[in-house]
């Protein structure tokens, strides 16, 4: 079954109880209507998953994504098989550096972090500009051989958690690593 507004809520929920201060950024979320489905057509933006991978030492693993030219975790768009949001974002990160999902295991069933970020204009794709809502989660992996999947990311790297791309986001990964 597809993810749906309902789910996103949910996670959200999680996400808000946990951490209240990020309410306003993710207002235009919590503000969707459950009826009118999980269109990224209708949405004010696009939802995509995210999966903030940490070792055992607790360094993060990291995409050099392509287009960008720019170290990121592992993650993109919603997929139609995709169940829900940590599905999602466990898929990317097979997709994209090809660890072992068995290897994986998700440390928290709600978010660790939502960004708030916007996407230039795409008239290659036909997309105004828009925000992503990346909704991150949180998992532990044993180091596996790696295997970037090359249309998308041309490496992918075990990095000092320092790499990410938000001191928030860093700064829950210490507390969390140091608890």
């Amino acid at each position: 079954m597809p993810i749906t507004i309902a789910h996103l809520r949910d996670q959200l929920t999680a996400y808000l109880d946990r951490w209240p201060a990020s309410a306003a950024e993710i207002q235009p979320l919590l503000d969707l209507d459950t009826a009118a489905g999980f269109d990224r057509a209708t949405l004010p933006g696009h939802v995509t998953a995210s999966a903030i991978v940490l070792d055992e030492s607790g360094a993060v693993l990291l995409v050099h994504h392509r287009a960008l030219d720019r170290w990121f975790q592992p993650g993109g768009h919603l997929e139609p098989g995709d169940d829900s949001l940590p599905a999602a974002a466990l898929r990317e990160a097979v997709e994209e550096t090809g660890l072992d999902p068995i290897g994986l295991e998700l440390l928290d069933r709600a978010p660790i972090h939502i960004d708030v970020h916007p996407i230039p204009a795409n008239p290659r794709k036909g997309e105004a500009a828009h925000d992503h809502y990346d909704v991150r989660y949180l998992f532990r992996c044993v180091r596996g051989d790696l295997r970037p999947r090359a249309e998308e990311v041309h490496a992918a790297e075990w990095r000092p958690a320092a790499d990410l791309d938000n001191d928030d986001l860093i700064h829950r990964l210490h507390d969390y690593v140091t608890r």
